[in-house]
């Protein structure tokens, strides 16, 4: 049985190879791993900046149990619920009979569909949903190498999309950038975890320089992180990688300074310092674009957001996916 972390905390300690193979089913690692927990999953985001739209669009696998959650969802600005989200479409309970032909094209029934066009090259994305006026024609191309993590199990991909999106039945054209992730072999177990926020956070400056950081909440990082759940600095980065001219570094220590907001914990500001494995230390700035909350499963809160990151007179844009469990809600009640 394994005995490896979940994923969300689990430490990026070096990097593997990644093979074309990696963007399909993993059958034969996940049958190693006991626990109805079991995930696999396929993450691809976009954005239009310029009009403060963020959107999501996920599959996750329960090998063990047989099902599939997954969806689109896509919506302007700040969103206290995600109800209020222009195309909010995430279905739980779909059999995995629509993994037949593996992830090689796969159709929600929601009408959701990604097909791989060339392994860790391209992938197109669609969706229709014509009652509410809502279409998405997307195509993602890979502009950085897959950065595996050296497990084995989990890489993150610097990816362009490009194409149509409309949102009740105002058209948009996508050309933004985003990393694309893959996930496979880990349990994602659901009890409540008693730990500060995790965040997934990215900021895309150029082809030829991206931030990728997984960082917990700590000690000092803000008001709301005290107690037992005031962990050190030193113990919250779960992973990072930077892409600077071709080249991909590992992040080695990190720290931030977040705001969030009353409503819904989302980080309206946050200052991150980062050094990666060569000594160089780094500075990000962010500032929030656009949110929305999703319960991925029942025991969480989850704030999904678009950031205007600065660096060094540079500016971009990036992810930043919090989880938020009971501990930490109920200690900050507004």
């Amino acid at each position: 049985m394994s005995s490896d972390k979940p994923f969300f905390l689990a430490q990026n300690e070096g990097f593997s190879e990644a093979t074309a193979n990696d963007d399909f089913l993993h059958p034969e690692v996940n049958q190693t791993v006991e626990g109805d927990s079991l995930t696999e999953t396929q993450y691809l985001g976009f954005n239009v900046p310029e009009h403060g739209i963020h959107a999501l669009g996920y599959l996750w696998h329960h090998p063990n149990l047989g099902v599939v959650t997954g969806g689109l969802m896509a919506w302007k600005g700040i969103k206290k619920n995600p109800m209020m989200a222009e195309l909010f479409d995430m279905r739980d309970y779909h059999s995995d009979t629509c993994l037949a032909n593996d992830l090689h094209e796969y159709r929600l029934d929601n009408s959701y569909s990604v097909k791989v066009i060339e392994p860790l090259k391209r992938l197109h994305m669609r969706y229709d949903d014509p009652k509410r006026g809502n279409q998405v024609d997307l195509e993602f191309a890979a502009v950085t190498p897959a950065v595996m993590f050296g497990d084995g199990k989990h890489f993150e991909q610097g990816v362009r999309a490009q194409g149509k999106l409309v949102l009740r039945g105002e058209s948009y054209d996508v050309n933004s950038y985003n990393v694309r992730d893959r996930s496979w072999g880990k349990l994602r177990p659901e009890e409540i975890m008693p730990v500060p926020p995790v965040a997934w956070m990215t900021a895309w400056f150029s082809e030829d320089l991206m931030f990728n950081c997984n960082l917990m909440d700590h000690a000092g990082s803000s008001d709301l992180v005290k107690g037992d759940l005031a962990i050190p600095a030193e113990a919250a980065l779960n992973g990072g990688w930077v892409v600077r001219g071709g080249h991909i570094s590992r992040i080695v220590n990190a720290r931030k300074k977040v705001v969030r907001r009353n409503d819904t914990f989302a980080p309206d500001s946050i200052k991150l310092f980062v050094t990666e494995d060569h000594g160089r230390e780094s500075v990000l700035e962010g500032k929030l674009v656009a949110s929305c909350p999703w319960g991925v499963w029942s025991n969480i809160h989850s704030n999904i957001s678009l950031i205007h990151w600065t660096y060094e007179g540079k500016t971009g844009y990036g992810d930043c996916q919090d989880v938020i469990w009971n501990d930490f809600a109920v200690a900050n009640q507004r």
